[in-house]
């Protein structure tokens, strides 16, 4: 349900615009754990970081 939260589907597609072709984004529930998957490919260990933990830190507000 928290993946379906408007706030959470923004922070996903501000962090697709950041890539902005340059990698990969894959946020999904598991289908053998209470947990959302998020993961992130790219050229910048840095910034894959921090989308990342924007991603995480508004799931866990919604969660």
């Amino acid at each position: 349900a928290a993946l379906a939260d408007p706030a959470v589907q923004a922070a996903i597609q501000k962090a697709r615009a950041q890539l902005d072709g340059a990698g990969r984004l894959l946020v999904r529930p598991s289908g053998t754990q209470p947990v959302v998957r998020i993961m992130a490919e790219g050229p910048d260990e840095a910034a894959l970081q921090a989308l990342v933990a924007g991603i995480a830190s508004e799931l866990a507000r919604r969660g």
